[in-house]
């Protein structure tokens, strides 16, 4: 059976992606708890996630995903450097996991973006942000060091049931209700996507801005000690941290956007 190479490599070598295989793997584990990432790999355990891969739904799988990246390995967890480096040593072992998983939704993860199935997700009264903050107009406020701007309106590709509770969670959409809104993009609107590292620096070098220094989205983050990394660093090719920034750049949003015309959205509806 053919593989998406490319995808097996990157999922294999990305820090989310090895978190993820290690997860997969521990749950076809009985020597560790099902939730734990397993320090070593078994040999029968990754044949046997790689097999359960053709039993599991697209959601269940973006749950793991989505706990593997914000809550295993996130930079404000405290033990994810010693969780990373587990992950990564083991990750080549487990290339059968991320071979599984190419073969069995390799179509659908790189399928282009639906503008017709667009949500926009929200915590609060919806009323209340929109008026807070309006759309459209200024793009030079910026969380972080630049990584989005608070003047786009966000919206995720109506995701499985399953993960629903692990995206509220990552979001942050907690304690309030969380209401889901229907917000398809214009046919018209121009869209970049983005799938992998290189489209994201196809971004910044195209449209670049210089970031201010954030480095709680990075290891160690602010829950962590530089001693942490040690294991991690030791690691031949891990993308996991960095010890020193030469220069971060983000995309200049305003360049980005398309003045010609109005905003690209369609008036949201409650779902």
């Amino acid at each position: 059976m053919d593989h998406d190479v490319g995808f097996v490599e990157a999922l294999v070598a990305a820090p989310a992606g090895a978190a993820l295989l290690a997860l997969l793997e521990g749950r076809a584990r009985r020597d560790v708890p099902a939730w734990v990432v397993p320090v070593d790999s078994d040999r029968g355990a990754v044949a046997a996630a790689a097999d359960a891969v053709s039993e599991v739904s697209l959601g269940s799988l973006l749950a793991v995903a989505v706990d593997a990246a914000a809550f295993r390995i996130g930079p404000w967890i405290a033990d994810a450097p010693a969780v990373l480096a587990a992950a990564q040593r083991c990750a080549e072992d487990r290339r059968a996991i991320a071979e599984a998983i190419a073969a069995r939704f390799g179509a659908v993860l790189h399928r282009p973006m639906d503008p017709t199935a667009q949500q926009w997700w929200h915590s609060g009264s919806p009323a209340v942000e929109v008026h807070a903050r309006p759309r459209f107009r200024s793009f030079d406020a910026v969380y972080g060091a630049g990584q989005f701007t608070w003047g786009g309106m966000w919206t995720v590709s109506d995701p499985p049931a399953e993960v629903h509770g692990d995206l509220i969670g990552a979001w942050e959409l907690e304690p309030d209700p969380a209401s889901r809104w229907q917000l398809p993009v214009r046919p018209d609107a121009r869209v970049i996507e983005v799938h992998r590292p290189a489209d994201w620096v196809r971004l910044v070098t195209t449209y670049p801005a210089i970031g201010r220094p954030h480095p709680e989205w990075e290891l160690p983050g602010i829950n962590q000690h530089r001693s942490a990394l040690d294991a991690l660093l030791a690691i031949e090719g891990q993308h996991g941290a960095r010890t020193s920034i030469r220069r971060h750049v983000v995309p200049d949003w305003a360049a980005t956007v398309c003045t010609c015309r109005g905003p690209a959205s369609s008036p949201p509806r409650g779902t």
